[in-house]
């Protein structure tokens, strides 16, 4: 279902040029010669994967077959979380737990900072990089990862200019309606270029690619549901942002087993919030997950 496309290294041919932005200095990025947003063998594996299309029986307009049994309706989120055991969906929906780890507002800031450009396209740099600034204050308790994140937001900056200046198709975190799938009232992925969903995840080992596809499958039925255009194709971008900042690609087949595999994660999520049911404790919990301490294993 997945591929492992590489990982970012240099990210793209560029002309740089030294930019006079308010205080300081930086050399940037003011021409890209490339074809689109994504890396130019993403889009080709993208072609040579889905160019003659894919057969699936499990689409998001057959509704006779997505379904939902149960009226509880949760969402991508928390059908793709973390937990091996949904435990956290039962903490956080039926017992009303909240928590705010460092790990989630890791994974906030890093969303945040990556799409920042993309939601304000066409503005000029000095007025985005002032919004970066403006957004780090957000985030003061991180500030050892404030250098990170602006190697995050200068990457997602040279995406979104040639997004630009292709004259993509992109929507930001748009509202897919997500009830007739029997999910939330609204999905909303990260990105969608065209109908093709794009997830973003922050790489802290364990499943989380893994979990993205089951994400991306959500999406794929959502926008299938709504537009009536069949979506084979998703893509997740991995965020590491430990000694070096990399992007990691992924291209994802949305066949019929990992439309299955949602649906079956969906039903299990939705059986637990409809029920109460607490479905235990994992044998070991993954160090990403916010609800660690509360479980204590």
């Amino acid at each position: 279902m997945g591929v492992l496309m590489g990982k970012d290294r240099g990210l793209l041919y560029v002309i740089g040029l030294c930019l006079r932005v308010r205080e300081k200095s930086f050399l940037w990025i003011c021409f890209v010669r490339w074809f689109d947003m994504l890396p130019r063998w993403v889009w080709d594996y993208v072609r040579a994967t889905a160019g003659d299309g894919m057969y699936a029986e499990v689409r998001g307009w057959r509704f006779d077959v997505v379904g939902s049994r149960f009226r509880a309706r949760p969402s991508i989120s928390e059908v793709a979380s973390p937990c091996p055991t949904k435990r956290d969906v039962y903490l956080r929906r039926v017992l009303h737990t909240y928590v705010d780890s460092q790990v989630l507002r890791l994974g906030r800031a890093v969303h945040e900072v990556f799409l920042l450009p993309f939601r304000y396209r066409g503005r000029d740099i000095e007025w985005l990089y002032g919004m970066f600034r403006r957004s780090l204050k957000d985030y003061a308790d991180l500030r050892g990862y404030w250098k990170a994140f602006e190697s995050v937001f200068r990457k997602s900056l040279a995406l979104s200019m040639i997004a630009e200046e292709e004259q993509m198709p992109i929507s930001v975190e748009p509202y897919i309606p997500g009830g007739a799938i029997g999910l939330s009232d609204f999905v909303r992925p990260d990105l969608m270029v065209g109908f093709m969903p794009i997830d973003i995840t922050l790489s802290l080992g364990g499943n989380s690619l893994e979990r993205k596809e089951l994400a991306l499958a959500g999406y794929a039925l959502a926008i299938e549901a709504w537009s009536g255009n069949p979506v084979d194709i998703g893509i997740t971008i991995g965020i590491s942002i430990n000694s070096d900042v990399r992007f990691q690609w992924r291209v994802v087949r949305i066949d019929d087993s990992l439309r299955r595999r949602f649906i079956e994660a969906r039903d299990d999520v939705a059986r637990i919030i409809e029920y109460g049911e607490d479905p235990g404790k994992p044998s070991q919990c993954l160090k990403m997950c916010p609800f660690r301490e509360v479980c204590g294993v």
